[in-house]
């Protein structure tokens, strides 16, 4: 495990954001966010019903199909009322940005909001390849993010 000190905690308040050893802003697949309004929500109108139980897939490729293999892509898909429902297209980037999460997906992403990729500078999907190698534990947690105002889920 790794504990910063410092400014290698990367603090906003003191403008230390992308000084730190963690990537704070990551890169994301949002369908609203990514162009399509109509993928997730309540009711038959949209292509998930959050109304009903739905299963999600997250699929974590490398680039050579091995175990071993350098993170090259995430792939996430849906099953409800046991139809496959494929992840929405990020219409927002432009014909060919695709529906996963790839480097070239998010360099795309962090150009057209006029985001500081600093993904991509702390090595991107290989580098987040390679720290799910050492190990990671799932957590999850209910908050509030009162510096951006929870931006990274409701752009």
């Amino acid at each position: 495990s790794t504990k910063c000190d410092g400014t290698a905690c990367g603090d906003n308040a003191k403008g230390e954001r992308y000084m730190g050893i963690c990537d704070k802003d990551g890169c994301d697949f949002n369908s609203y966010r990514m162009g399509e309004k109509g993928f997730y929500g309540n009711g038959a109108d949209f292509a998930l019903d959050t109304s009903k139980p739905m299963t999600v897939v997250t699929q974590f490729l490398t680039h050579d199909g091995t175990d071993e293999g350098d993170l090259s892509e995430v792939r996430r898909f849906y099953v409800q009322d046991g139809k496959v429902v494929p992840n929405s297209v990020a219409t927002i980037l432009g014909a060919g940005a695709g529906n996963s999460i790839t480097d070239d997906f998010c360099s795309k992403q962090k150009s057209a909001f006029g985001d500081f990729d600093d993904f991509a500078a702390k090595g991107a999907l290989r580098e987040m390849g390679a720290a799910m190698g050492r190990g990671m534990v799932l957590v999850l947690s209910l908050w509030d993010d009162t510096d951006v105002s929870m931006l990274w889920l409701d752009s």
